[in-house]
Formats: C-alpha cells, structure tokens, sequence
C-alpha cells in the first residue's frame, strides 16, 4: 500500500464526508462539520467554482488516490456509496424545509376534509433554574407563590379551528382555588395568546414533577415540569445571590440583525422586499435590528447621483414612498422581547449603519472622487467637522446618519454595525460618541466570525458593548443552516448571545431558500430549546448585558442579607423577569425573577413570604 496517496485519499474523503455529517450540529464533535464546511466555503470563494463541482472532483479524486494506493475495491465503493448515501439524506432534509408549511393535514376525527392545524410553539415563563435537558424549578419556598405562565404561539399560514386546552397538573393546594384547565382561542396565524397561574407550595414536600398538557386539532403536546422540593425558608441557609442569566431565566439570547446599505429595487432593498422580511418576523411575533445606511437610502438626491454615476436605475425616485412607508407601517423600537407585537403591520430597530457606507461599491461619492469601497481618509465630505483624524470622521459619520433618522422618523439609533469588513482601533470608540451604545462588528476580524466567538465585551476602551454576528450569513443551501445550528447549539451550552446575520432582502432576487431557511432558524429557537433563547433586539439584548451582566457597567445589583434579597436598579431602563439565582449550603438550587422599574429596588424577604418595591 502507498501510505502518501492512502493519507491524501483519505483525507480528501474526510473533508468531503465531514461536511456532510449534519447531525454532528449539536454537539461538541460538530466542530468536525462545522470546519469542513468552512474549507469548502473558502475554496468556492477563492477558487470561483460551485461547491457541488469542487466537492465532487475530491469525492472522485479522493476514491481514486485510494484504489491506486492499493486499497480493496470493495472498501472504495463501500466509501463511495456512504457519499452518496449522506448526499441524498442532506438533499431529502433540505427539500423538506423548503416545502414545509409546519401544519398538519387533519386526517382522523369529525372535521371536514380536507383541512390544516398549525404546529404550535408553546413557551414556558416560570423561575426555571434550567430549560435544558429539562424544565427545572428548583427548590420552592413554601408560602412564596410564583407565576408560571404559559404562551402559545401560532406562527403558521393557518388558524386554529378549535380552541386549544391547556391543563396543568400541579398539586391542586397550589392552585388556591384556580382552575387546573384553561382554554385558548382559536389562535389566528401569526399571533400569540397566553394563560397562566400564580402557584403557591403550601407545605414542604421532596422532589417531584407536574405536567403541562396543550391539545389542539387532534394534536397533543405534554411537558414535564421538574422540582426540587418544597422548603420552608426559615429552615435554609442560602449561601448567594447572583445574577448570570437573560430575562425568564435563561442561559443565552439570540438576536436577528441585518443591514440595509441602500435603497435598491434590482436586490429587493426596497418596500416590496422588506415587506417579506418584516412579514415573516410580524407572523413570529420576532424583533429584528434592520442597520441602516442613511445616504443612498433615505437621501433621494445623493441616490440619484449614484446611480447616474453608473449609469444604473436603482429606484431612487421611490425613497420619498420608502420613508412614508417606515413612517406609517412600521413600528421603530429599540428594545421589544419575543412575542413581538404592534398595532402597526411591522416592528423592529432601526440601528445606526452610518451615512457613507464604507467598504462597498456605495462608498463611491463626490467626496472621494467617486472610489468604490473607500475606507477612511480617502476623502472629505460635506458633513465632516474639522477632526479629519479616523475617529472623528467615523464619529460625524456616524452623526450625519442618526440626524436623518431623527429628523425623519423621530428615532435615534443606539447601535451599529460595521459596514462592509471596515474599522479600525477608533470605531469603538468613535460611534459611541456617536450615542451608540450596543455595536457588532466595531472590534472584530474575519477570523472572529468565523472561527471565533467572542464574549460580550467593551471594545476598545469604551463602555459600549460589542456583539459579533455568527457566520455565515444569508444561508442558501442545507449546509449553510447546519453551520448556524452549530453556533446555535454552542450558544446555548456556553451561555453567549448568537447573532444571527441575515440581510433584509432575504436574498429574494436569487429565490426563496434564505426565506424558507430563516423560518426554520426562527422555529427552532422558538420551539426546539424550551426558550432557553431571549429573543429581543440587537439593542435589548446588548443594553441587558451592559447593565446587568457586565462586570464593568452594571448597574442591577443584587445583595444577600440572611434570606433577604435586595435588588436594585439604578440603570435607566426597567428590568423585567431577572432572574435572581440562589445557591443553598446543601448544593440546592433556586430562582426567582424580579421586576424592577429604574431608579426603583426590590426587597425579597423569603422567611416571611413578603416582597418589597422600594425607592
């Protein structure tokens, strides 16, 4: 056997067959598919070749090597076969996901055939101590109730016909008289309806479980609901208090941003494509950050001297329809937790992407002698000041974009992206001075992206807080949505926020599989982590962690005294559901969540079952 053409064959059928090994996405050993699919993505960019056509020259090549090396025949078609096998396995699962509407055909029962029930995501709100493997309560105090509500959402294309039945089977003292079955609906697409109980443990009992029961056109769904026994508070010592968890009690967040770099029909930067992508977060109650670039897409003017420039038609007549459009159609908000929902068609936060957008084609300006993809320094422009130096020109940058927005729509922006691959050791530091406080992209390289994941952090020296987006970005095919499940399930075990990078136009002037792919994203951190997710803005998401989480900034704080628990806010946002996390000597474990309005506390006084609003 020839060992050098053995390793090189082999090698090559490694790299193609990892790649393929989608289920590995979840755990630790998906770092092997992850990579895989990072070489191959690396060699279509550099090489310009489809990645089918490159993987399957090293799939033949790769077989070929170990025959010449003298490797059995029947072992290579053995290799062979499990290539192709895995092929159509990954081919089968993507059709599935871009055909799939998530109903189910009603085919048992008395309904009138034929006709469709939604798949329903049902969300739990209760001091969970964990969401995953299973829903874990901890250690409850006996006569201190808690609330335990339960959101039902139906982000489908169909109604509910019927109502939907939910019973829950915790010991009836708890309930204190409420009923343990409630009813729902019908639930219309697109929307969210909730029900919940205040619970109260009226003596001290050991570990056990209730049930969660949701019933609904013939369909079913049981959940599990563990504790770790009753206690009377009195009788514990509680060792400390800390806050390391997003609202609800759960270990990471996740965020949707995309960018916006100019008004543009022929990409679908326009009214009709982001009306898709806002309809699609609208029917799953999900918040998004959409960046914006000011000058080619609110400025009608500098647009139309743009594309006259190129000699192009990029619809720049239709900016003044485009900012009525925002103004009257979609609702601007900095902060908004999943479910998201508004008396306006649409709701999300408009961030700060800078006036000139750096690093593209749309940086061509008079300014710069019309240079494409100009970084700083390669020109004077009319809304520089006299700090010509990198951070002041990114800081007025930076300004020129929030005065539109502000003089437009009566909204400031309070974060940013980077634009294109562009910053340098300013950027943090200059667009805070710009008043964003929450940045993603102001400190990171390619590597970070890709390889990396780096913290929530302070970049550079200021107090901002920077969240890196995840790639890839925009996915198109089945191997793309593996790569982001990878980061999603690493998220979730290390606790770290995921963006998720995903352009508003949703890349429609290619087709619909961004679109389709993007649903199944949102669905499975929706109904596939127990809500182990908070879901917010790129904004709310980076705000609570500069407060809450940072140990630099924070300002909500939380102190033990005996079996006291103080909580205070003195951030300038109000603090909904924190979660209040509390060690017992024993190696127990307990959450509660508290409310607290700025400038306001909260005083927790287990032993005597009493909670105090303060200040």
């Amino acid at each position: 056997m020839h060992i050098v053409l053995f390793i090189l064959g082999g090698g090559l059928l490694a790299v193609v067959a990892g790649a393929r090994c989608l289920f590995l996405a979840r755990w630790r050993v998906g770092w092997a598919m992850y990579l895989c699919n990072v070489v191959w993505e690396f060699a279509e960019k550099r090489g310009h070749i489809g990645r089918f056509w490159l993987e399957s020259v090293a799939a033949v090549l790769g077989l070929g090597l170990l025959l010449v090396a003298g490797v059995v025949w029947g072992v290579v078609m053995t290799f062979g076969v499990l290539l192709l096998l895995l092929e159509i396995v990954n081919r089968f699962r993507e059709r599935t996901l871009l055909t799939s509407a998530y109903t189910r055909l009603n085919l048992v029962g008395t309904a009138p055939f034929p006709s469709a029930n939604p798949d329903l995501i049902v969300t739990l709100e209760a001091p969970f101590v964990e969401r995953k493997p299973r829903y874990r309560l901890g250690v409850l105090w006996v006569g201190v109730p808690f609330d335990f509500e339960v959101v039902v959402g139906n982000h489908t294309i169909v109604p509910t016909q019927t109502p939907v039945k939910i019973r829950i089977t915790a010991p009836s003292s708890w309930l204190a008289g409420e009923d343990a079955e409630r009813s729902l609906g019908p639930i219309t697409f697109g929307s969210v309806d909730r029900s919940s109980w205040r619970l109260c443990p009226d003596a001290g009992c050991s570990a056990g479980r209730f049930e969660l029961t949701v019933v609904w056109g013939g369909s079913s769904l049981c959940i599990p609901i563990w504790y770790d026994g009753c206690r009377l508070a009195a009788d514990v010592k509680i060792e400390r208090a800390v806050i390391t968890r997003y609202p609800g009690g759960r270990r990471s967040a996740f965020a949707w941003r995309g960018d916006m770099d100019l008004y543009d029909t022929s990409t679908l930067q326009s009214i009709e494509g982001l009306e898709s992508a806002l309809g699609l977060a609208a029917r799953y109650c999900f918040p998004q950050t959409m960046f914006l670039s000011t000058r080619l897409s609110l400025d009608e003017t500098a647009a139309m001297e743009w594309a006259e420039h190129y000699g192009v038609d990029r619809g720049a007549s239709d900016i003044p329809r485009f900012v009525w459009w925002l103004r009257e159609r979609v609702e601007l908000r900095h902060s908004c937790a999943y479910p998201a929902v508004s008396d306006k068609p649409y709701v999300m936060e408009l961030g700060n992407h800078g006036h000139l957008h750096y690093d593209t084609a749309t940086s061509a300006a008079p300014g710069n002698a019309w240079k494409s993809h100009a970084r700083m320094g390669a020109g004077r422009y009319p809304w520089i000041g006299s700090d010509t130096s990198s951070f002041g020109e990114q800081r007025d940058n930076a300004l020129e974009a929030r005065h539109w927005c502000e003089r437009l729509f009566l909204f400031t922006p309070r974060s940013w992206a980077q634009p294109g691959r562009c910053n340098d050791a300013d950027t943090p530091r200059a667009v805070e001075a710009a008043g964003c406080e929450v940045l993603s992209g102001s400190d990171i390289r390619a590597i970070d992206n890709v390889l990396l994941q780096p913290v929530p952090h302070h970049p550079g020296g200021s107090d901002a807080v920077e969240l890196t987006s995840r790639y890839p970005g925009d996915p198109r095919h089945i191997y793309h949505v593996a790569m982001l499940l990878f980061w999603l399930h690493r998220s979730q075990r290390r606790g770290l926020p995921m963006v998720y990078m995903c352009h508003q136009h949703l890349r429609q002037f290619e087709g619909y599989a961004c679109t389709r792919f993007t649903e199944y994203l949102l669905r499975t951190v929706l109904a596939d982590c127990h809500g182990d997710f908070y879901i917010n803005t790129l904004f709310g998401i980076g705000k609570y962690w500069r407060e809450v989480l940072s140990q630099k900034t924070r300002r909500v704080t939380v102190l033990l005294v005996g079996n006291r628990i103080v909580v205070e806010n003195r951030s300038d946002i109000d603090v909904e559901r924190v979660p209040v996390d509390l060690y017992l000597a024993d190696g127990a474990r307990s959450t509660l969540l508290v409310s607290v309005r700025s400038g306001a506390g909260v005083t927790i006084d287990l032993a005597n079952a009493q909670f105090g609003h303060g200040r």
